[in-house]
């Protein structure tokens, strides 16, 4: 009798319902699947003028009966769901010919009609069961389906899904993912402001009057806010940058990775702000080199080299300019300086390998953060004078030929955080990369 269906809420697990939607295409068991549809339509229109225990029943309702058994031995379950304007037989798109188009359209109506929204079995039916199910649709059955089938003509083994809960979920998803594109959007929205900014900064600069850099710490509450629950959005933006304009995108990219990187290491919002703030304005005195200078192709002259070794001293020099001088500014003035100071002394082998690193000077958490960040990030980027580094290139260069840079413990996380693995085989060539200006 009715031992094998039910009707019941669609199985989705933790997953969202429209991406567990996409199962790759088995020729045999599309077959399976619109053997499977075109006999519900036909059923289905046959129950509206006649009974379900009429003979006239008796051979559909056999291949029917032989068809779903036969998908259930093949892949152990059947779940057939209506989504959209189209059928999903276990997560597969059912595809039918343009003329079955208006059929799948009825079909889809009346059991929607009926609050059916699909239906899913686990063990082979039999004709009483399939009788209890078409008697959903039929003329006289005007009440709408429960989870369970209707009252006499109760389904075990099916369960059918709710149409109504079905569509609340598509809709829920529907929205879910419309907020994540706006999220993301609203991240392209951020990052856009930060680098016109950082470029007005920059424009203010070599003009000698510098901006008041106070007027950031809008975009950097927002670039907070965003980092704390979509860090991807930011890391996928980082990679947006042209040589042309480089400076401006490598402060803003820095900025971005030193937030999402102090917020995977526990810092608080207020604290992130800060750290963003710094890292916004790390290189600022690069901006008062010329760009022949910055993109220079070949060795740099000792009055060249002098020029930029001054940079971070012009940065500094912005900060005093600013009017207040308190705690927080103290903070910038000593970040700014330390990032540009090495983690400790390389101790080498006789093959140039480093064996050991001996700290040299115990260096503020901000400015081992910027200092990670804004290597890969200068590694990473395309130049007048050298192509950018792949990923995996840049950090095995920072975890060998560079590692007394930086803190080796806050390097391992800032690896995990770029989702690569510290601990890489350098290949003959690769070990004899050439790091280029930075």
């Amino acid at each position: 009798m009715a031992e094998n269906l039910q009707i019941a809420k669609a199985s989705t697990g933790d997953s969202e319902l429209l991406d567990s939607y996409g199962r790759e295409h088995s020729e045999k068991l599309q077959g399976m699947a619109r053997s499977l549809v075109s006999a519900l339509y036909m059923l289905i229109r046959s129950v509206k003028m006649y009974d379900p225990d009429n003979t006239v029943f008796d051979k559909p309702l056999s291949q029917l009966q032989d068809n779903i058994n036969q998908i259930i031995r093949k892949e152990g379950k059947l779940e057939l769901m209506g989504i959209k304007q189209s059928f999903y037989l276990n997560g597969m798109l059912v595809k039918v010919d343009m003329a079955s188009l208006d059929n799948v359209k009825y079909l889809l109506e009346e059991m929607r009609g009926k609050d059916v929204g699909g239906f899913t079995m686990l063990r082979t039916t039999s004709i009483a069961e399939l009788k209890n199910f078409i008697w959903i649709f039929s003329k006289e059955q005007t009440d709408l389906a429960n989870e369970d089938g209707t009252d006499g003509k109760k389904l075990v083994s099916m369960k059918l899904a709710k149409w109504s809960k079905l569509k609340d979920k598509l809709e829920n998803e529907k929205d879910e993912s419309e907020a994540k594109l706006d999220r993301k959007k609203y991240a392209l929205t951020c990052y856009g402001r930060a680098i016109f900014f950082t470029k007005k900064y920059m424009e203010s600069l070599r003009n000698d009057n510098p901006l008041n850099t106070s007027k950031s710490l809008r975009i950097l509450q927002d670039f907070v806010d965003i980092s704390m629950d979509h860090r991807t959005h930011f890391l996928g933006l980082t990679t947006t940058k042209t040589d042309s304009e480089y400076l401006a995108y490598h402060q803003v990219n820095t900025c971005l990775m030193s937030i999402v990187f102090g917020n995977e290491l526990g810092l608080t919002k207020p604290q992130l702000r800060d750290l963003g703030y710094i890292a916004l304005f790390h290189d600022a005195g690069m901006g008062t080199v010329p760009d022949n200078l910055l993109n220079k192709r070949g060795s740099l002259t000792p009055d060249e080299k002098a020029l930029i070794a001054r940079a971070p001293l012009i940065s500094v020099r912005n900060i005093l300019r600013e009017k207040a001088i308190n705690r927080s500014t103290l903070l910038r003035l000593v970040t700014t300086f330390e990032h540009k100071v090495e983690f400790g002394t390389a101790v080498r082998d006789g093959q140039g390998n480093i064996q050991m690193i001996i700290p040299k000077a115990n260096l503020g958490l901000y400015a081992k953060i910027i200092s990670i960040c804004a290597t890969y990030d200068a590694l990473t980027s395309k130049r007048a004078f050298r192509d950018s580094y792949g990923p995996e290139v840049a950090l095995m260069l920072m975890w060998t030929e560079m590692r007394n840079k930086f803190d080796p413990d806050l390097l391992r996380i800032f690896m995990r955080v770029m989702a690569i693995q510290p601990i890489k085989v350098l290949t003959k060539r690769q070990q004899s990369l050439s790091i280029g200006l930075i």
